[in-house]
């Protein structure tokens, strides 16, 4: 299993990487700031799960690849990706390290998915809520997009993305996110 992400930058053009699976943070565990991080920012995301394999998939038929959905939270060390962007290096390691992708409990889902709304409370107050169907990128056009540069194989987890991030995170913060109103992560940072 991978962990297949979505970056953007200011003017909404994405690159998708590959993440490890160490990067998973599971069942609401608290998130620790790494010691090498004086400056932590969170992105919330739509998480969709691989059901079948799959090489350059058409966007037409990409929902077939998966039937599985969750949230997620990216988490950033930014003074690491800006030392690094300052010296042409890739920032992968900025934001793939242990326990840098919480995601939530994934749920079977059949009907269309751009219904989906989803929210993230810091701190007991909403800062960010968006709909899958006003994603640059939906779930389908990723699919088709990234199976052109990777295979997708079943179990392999996509991080839709957003163009959000919340900055500034500090130990004691509690993060929630909640799918269609329901809460599904709540965790500390610590």
């Amino acid at each position: 299993m991978k962990l297949l992400g979505v970056e953007y930058n200011a003017s909404g053009e994405v690159a998708y990487d590959v993440i490890g699976d160490n990067a998973l943070l599971r069942n609401n565990d608290d998130f620790y700031i790494p010691a090498f991080a004086s400056g932590v920012s969170c992105v919330p995301q739509l998480v969709v799960k691989v059901g079948r394999i799959g090489k350059c998939v058409a966007e037409r038929f990409a929902r077939r690849y998966y039937e599985e959905v969750g949230i997620g939270i990216r988490f950033y060390a930014d003074n690491l990706v800006e030392s690094l962007s300052t010296k042409g290096l890739p920032t992968t390691m900025a934001y793939a390290f242990d326990g840098a992708a919480a995601i939530s409990e994934l749920k079977k889902y059949d009907s269309p998915v751009a219904g989906i709304e989803y929210w993230l409370q810091l701190n007991g107050r909403e800062v960010f809520r968006g709909k899958v169907n006003e994603l640059s990128l939906t779930p389908e056009k990723l699919i088709a997009g990234m199976s052109e540069y990777y295979m997708l194989k079943i179990g392999d987890l996509i991080y839709c993305g957003n163009t959000f991030r919340q900055r500034g995170l500090k130990i004691g913060d509690h993060l929630q996110m909640s799918l269609n109103g329901k809460c599904l992560l709540d965790f500390y940072i610590k």
